[in-house]
């Protein structure tokens, strides 16, 4: 069953059909949340069980509308905003994407290694709001009509963020690979 049928279910109060969405979304949901959570195993966790508990007490709020996907990745991104604020200001909220899909491939050499380095350090000078949208669109490979619904604006606001986003990620990188090869440069002049 596709999961708008299962989600359909447990409104008509099939809840045994929530254990198969678990299933199939508690590692999407972990992975978002480890980012956000700056890889805290035991806090992403509670959030994904906290998102599902949500789930089921506003299942009636599902309306098979949009997918369930944008709509569980809605309750997600709820989630994690109200997390943050009981812990610390939205200022700090801090996201480190090197876990992620970006560093899924693993090759051993110095360059890969120092570029990894690079992207980290690039990827948490971002904002929080350009860290998060480039999770859920190039890391959870949501839809830009998704992830409008769930950051609550409009498709054509996601693709400009997107491109901000993403443009700010590449020039952050290029001034820290620049700053590295002048290091690098400097280091082999004096040896």
């Amino acid at each position: 069953m596709d999961d708008d049928t299962l989600m359909a279910g447990v409104v008509a109060g099939n809840l045994d059909n929530m254990a198969i969405l678990y299933e199939r979304y508690k590692m999407a949901l972990y992975s978002y949340f480890f980012v956000l959570t700056n890889r805290e195993p035991e806090e992403s966790e509670d959030l994904v069980h906290t998102v599902f508990y949500r789930v089921i007490l506003y299942r009636n709020g599902f309306r098979g509308e949009g997918s369930f996907a944008s709509w569980l990745f809605r309750i997600a991104h709820n989630t994690g905003i109200t997390h943050h604020r009981k812990k610390s200001s939205l200022n700090r909220y801090k996201t480190n994407l090197l876990k992620t899909r970006i560093l899924e491939y693993e090759n051993n050499s110095l360059e890969k290694d120092e570029q990894q380095v690079i992207i980290r350090k690039a990827l948490d000078k971002l904002k929080q709001e350009e860290r998060e949208i480039i999770i859920l669109g190039k890391i959870q490979c949501l839809k830009y009509k998704e992830i409008a619904d769930i950051l609550n604006i409009t498709e054509n606001n996601v693709k400009i963020k997107m491109f901000r986003a993403i443009r700010r990620l590449r020039n952050i990188y290029f001034n820290l690979e620049n700053i590295r090869y002048e290091k690098e440069r400097n280091r082999r002049e004096i040896s």
